[in-house]
């Protein structure tokens, strides 16, 4: 299913090109060696999509919030946020896929291009649970959001700004992964999943670090 889905990803990434209006096979380079120069594709690690296996169980409240923002396949229940302030549900088609934009994209287009807010509508306590079987589509660990950007039409990353509900104090507020401490995707990760799962990352990386990243 993974091996199934990887290049799948990547034709919905030159529709993303082409909207764009740059060149298809622009991004290439990010997922497939064969698209670097020698010296390139000899230091630049590959990407690291995944696959994640998630069980909802069974629950007394009706809605469990997520801002999950990755290419996944949606089964009934898992309404989208859009920006006027509604939910609008997205039931399944067959034969087709509903795609979510991720932070980091949001990032390299300065917002024009908002990562996906859904939130799953859990089981009721007398239901079976609910399984969900994601797939994430992942970039080099060693890529920046600059890199990325860099690769970004202006015209695109202006968008943002001249959006009707975009407002003065909103306008900058567009994702973490702009602060340049965390230009690095990999870093970017780090503080992500440390943030997420703080008493794991004491575990495995110590208080100051955590600290660190959490401050």
């Amino acid at each position: 299913y993974h091996d199934a889905v990887q290049p799948l990803s990547y034709r919905f990434v030159h529709l993303i090109e082409e909207a764009f209006g740059i060149p298809i096979g622009t991004f290439d380079g990010f997922f497939l060696p064969s698209a670097h120069s020698a010296d390139t594709a000899a230091v630049r690690m590959p990407p690291q999509h995944r696959i994640k296996l998630i069980k909802y169980p069974p629950s007394s409240s009706e809605l469990v919030d997520r801002e999950l923002a990755h290419t996944r396949i949606l089964a009934a229940g898992l309404p989208f946020f859009i920006r006027n302030g509604e939910w609008i549900a997205a039931p399944p088609v067959a034969g087709t896929l509903v795609v979510n934009f991720g932070n980091a994209f949001e990032a390299a287009t300065e917002g024009a291009v908002k990562a996906t807010v859904h939130r799953v509508l859990a089981p009721t306590s007398t239901s079976s649970p609910r399984y969900s079987i994601p797939f994430f589509q992942g970039l080099p660990l060693d890529l920046t959001v600059s890199e990325i950007q860099s690769y970004i039409p202006q015209a695109v990353r202006l968008l943002r700004k001249q959006d009707e509900y975009t407002t003065k104090s909103n306008a900058d507020d567009v994702s973490a992964f702009l602060d340049p401490r965390w230009d690095s995707l990999g870093e970017s990760q780090l503080r992500k999943w440390i943030r997420s799962h703080r008493d794991v990352g004491r575990k495995w990386y110590g208080d100051p670090l955590v600290d660190f990243y959490t401050s």
